[in-house]
């Protein structure tokens, strides 16, 4: 999403110019848009929950294979 740095906002693709200047102010617009910079990379607390959740749905897995293993 575009974002100009001078009015501080973001702007739709369709409202900037061809040449990828502002309509308010003129300034050139950032096409990547201001806030994706800061984002950076996922945090190691949210990898080590996303592992975590990963061994427990293995875990039911196996606890479900083993009931209908049972169940037969």
């Amino acid at each position: 999403m575009p974002w100009c740095a001078a009015c501080s906002r973001f702007l739709s693709p369709s409202t900037v110019r061809c040449d990828g200047t502002c309509p308010s102010c003129g300034s050139l617009v950032d096409a990547e848009g201001g806030r994706a910079r800061l984002l950076g990379t996922i945090p190691w607390h949210l990898k080590l929950l996303a592992g975590v959740f990963g061994v427990y749905l293995l875990y039911r897995l196996g606890q479900g294979i083993d009931w209908l293993i049972g169940r037969l």
